[in-house]
């Protein structure tokens, strides 16, 4: 696994596995106790999550994270 963070964009990524291209997307919001954000699933062809992209990073993600 590896994350990656993006702070222009506040997006991290979440590699699961070997890195391999993905299929499809499927996203969904995410509301938490006031955080917004969304987080997209990729998808490999056979439907199994190969990485997760955070948009809003800062406010879904623990600050090492994003801090480095």
């Amino acid at each position: 696994m590896d994350i990656s963070y993006d702070p222009h964009a506040n997006s991290a990524y979440l590699t699961l596995g070997t890195p391999v291209q993905p299929s499809h997307r499927v996203v969904g919001g995410l509301t938490l106790q006031g955080m917004n954000g969304e987080v997209i699933f990729d998808l490999d062809p056979s439907g199994r999550i190969v990485g997760m992209k955070f948009d809003g990073a800062r406010e879904l993600l623990r600050p090492e994270v994003w801090e480095g």
